[in-house]
């Protein structure tokens, strides 16, 4: 046993780690909450996953200018607390555990370059980390893919929670900038968190090519869905 882990062991006894999703003492994200990071099966639309009764090439769930979208689960059941737990209670770690989960669902686009979605200042200055590039450069490890945080955010926008579809597209328009002295890649994968109405993302891919992005493909942790 080494020295560290021989300092920290008597943490571990006092305070083991619990499972985000349930709280129950083990692993990071326990087996069984683990499962609910798995998107729902066909019939769904080919282009952004969204699941319907019949299978459909593109959807009215598409977020517009997105080539496509993948998402390693439904933001339900457990996956709302596993989120919570890695954003507002700072548990930086699971972003490896979400990395993984969407590398299960999402096979690396080979010549992708992974583009973090930014966040506000205001709240990357009281969070002190960036979610999305968290997950961005534990999948660039997996994949060995490159990870670009070309994107920044040039307004403290209030925060998107609760807020309606029509309410976020408006509230993230001209919301992004391709930061000063970079230029966008030609082949995109853009990485969130959470794809609630895609309205973020949607934003986000009109800036990347209007810098020169040809290609605009995205994935997320998890994602709204909306009943088929």
């Amino acid at each position: 046993m080494r020295i560290a882990r021989l300092l920290t062991w008597p943490l571990d006894v006092v305070a083991p780690e619990t499972c985000a999703g349930c709280g129950l003492p083990g692993e990071a994200i326990c087996a069984e909450c683990r499962a609910a990071l798995v998107p729902p099966g066909p019939p769904a639309c080919a282009r952004c996953g969204h699941p319907w009764a019949v299978p459909t090439p593109a959807c009215a769930e598409c977020p517009p200018r997105i080539d496509r979208l993948r998402f390693a689960g439904a933001y339900a059941g457990p996956v709302p607390a596993i989120v919570a737990a890695f954003k507002d209670g700072r548990r930086r770690g699971l972003a490896d555990d979400l990395a993984a989960a969407i590398a299960r669902v999402a096979p690396r686009d080979r010549g992708a370059t992974l583009v973090p979605v930014p966040l506000a200042p205001s709240r990357h200055a009281v969070r002190g980390f960036n979610q999305a590039e968290l997950i961005a450069r534990a999948l660039g490890r997996r994949w060995g893919a490159p990870v670009v945080p070309v994107l920044e955010r040039v307004r403290d926008d209030p925060p998107q929670r609760g807020a309606s579809a029509t309410d976020r597209a408006v509230q993230v328009r001209g919301a992004f900038a391709v930061r000063r002295g970079l230029l966008a890649p030609q082949d995109v994968c853009l990485v969130d968190d959470v794809c609630t109405t895609g309205a973020t993302l949607a934003a986000c891919a009109r800036t990347l090519r209007r810098s020169g992005a040809r290609r605009v493909v995205a994935i997320a942790a998890a994602r709204v869905l909306h009943a088929p």
